[in-house]
């Protein structure tokens, strides 16, 4: 029974031990000398019982050199008009000076395979 005793105190103080330690804190890495950075992305896909489902897309991208506006100037979602729909709700750019550009739906392009 001692020994139960001892070996419960000793792991209880290890774990305390442990616990006390905290770890190192993550350094961000540095992201300057990309194109672009993804700050934000998910995705939610929801299905009914009517077999129908909706699929939302939503990401925040910092966009910085000439080079992610080449990656991301045009913006291409791949779908199948057979069995899908694709409806852009909105898509804006807010420029360095924090002016938010909307993109018009006049823009879009809908190209067959």
């Amino acid at each position: 029974m001692y020994s139960r005793v001892a070996a419960s105190v000793s792991v209880l103080l290890l774990s305390a031990c442990l616990w006390a330690q905290s770890p190192s804190p993550a350094t961000a890495p540095d992201t300057s000398q990309e194109a672009f950075v993804f700050v934000h992305q998910s995705e939610i896909v929801r299905f009914d019982n009517d077999g129908s489902g909706v699929r939302e897309r939503t990401a925040a991208i910092r966009i910085q050199s000439q080079a992610g506006v080449q990656a991301f100037g045009q913006l291409v979602f791949g779908y199948s008009t057979a069995n899908e729909d694709l409806k852009i709700d909105y898509v804006r750019v807010r420029t360095a000076d924090g002016q938010v550009v909307e993109t018009p739906a006049s823009g879009a392009q809908d190209f067959a395979p």
